[in-house]
């Protein structure tokens, strides 16, 4: 009775929920295989396995909130505002911007993910559910700019759409700046006014 009193204690608090969070993104950033194991985060996080698993029911979830968890604790609010309120078409070059400096914040852990994503079920779950935020963020600041009519007339907003999302894809970041040693601001300035280009009507593009 005093150990299920313990789990019964352990799952009603907020504070242990957040300590099993950040044990879990912890071990993540240290693997280099996402193979982290229910155990070592109950042991990190000082709680009985059977509390991880009924805050979480399984892997699968546990990875999803980690990520999830993440993403509140790091600065997204300028990413969001670029999206949703900053005026267009400088609305582009600052969504960019603010998406690339987010990146370094979520590293290794994103493109452990990315990578895991072809294998492992709880990681592609995870990896699809940051995905398809970022291309709610993208639909909604494309829809802005066909709505202020700057966007170039040979694009739909779906085409428009998948190519911000390609171009700022964080596997295209990760092969240029964290392999090939491109500098960050210069590779958001470069995708920026390329995107900016590609994208926007010539008489409305700010000259540089």
């Amino acid at each position: 009775m005093a150990g299920q009193r313990a789990n019964q204690a352990e799952v009603g608090s907020a504070d242990t929920r957040e300590r099993i969070l950040e044990t879990t993104w912890a071990l993540m950033e240290k693997s280099r295989d996402l193979q982290v194991r229910i155990a070592d985060i109950a042991a990190g996080a000082g709680v009985s396995r059977q509390a991880v698993y009924l805050h979480f029911g399984n892997r699968a979830n546990l990875l999803l909130a980690a990520v999830q968890y993440r993403d509140r604790q790091s600065a997204t609010a300028a990413i969001k505002r670029a999206a949703a309120d900053d005026p267009v078409p400088q609305a582009l070059a600052n969504f960019v911007h603010a998406w690339f400096a987010h990146i370094p914040r979520i590293q290794p852990v994103a493109h452990l993910l990315s990578a895991a994503s072809q294998t492992d079920p709880d990681a592609r779950l995870a990896f699809a559910d940051r995905m398809n935020l970022l291309r709610t963020l993208i639909g909604a600041l494309v829809a802005r700019l066909a709505a202020a009519g700057v966007l170039r007339p040979e694009w739909t907003t779906a085409q428009a759409v998948d190519w911000i999302w390609h171009q700022t894809h964080l596997d295209g970041w990760w092969h240029l700046v964290g392999q090939r040693g491109w500098d960050p601001v210069e590779y958001a300035r470069r995708v920026s006014a390329s995107l900016e280009r590609d994208l926007i009507k010539p008489e409305n593009i700010a000259p540089e």
